[in-house]
């Protein structure tokens, strides 16, 4: 069993985070503004892995009205 490591690890939150603001629509710049509002970092790069799992899981949590097709 290969544990990954932290980089591995922050890698795998990034992606799900872009993953989430493509959901939800979010643009970078709506992005950088939750970023800079609760977290007072411009860039994702600067979050700890924990604040980095914390905004993945707001996003997931999120609601935004869905698509006319459901």
């Amino acid at each position: 069993m290969t544990d990954k490591t932290e980089g591995e690890k922050i890698e795998d939150l990034m992606i799900q985070v872009d993953t989430q603001m493509q959901r939800l629509g979010w643009t970078t710049e709506q992005g950088r503004e939750h970023l800079v509002r609760f977290y007072g970092v411009r860039s994702r790069l600067m979050l700890t892995e924990d604040e980095l799992d914390n905004f993945l899981l707001y996003l997931q949590l999120f609601d935004t009205p869905t698509p006319d097709d459901q």
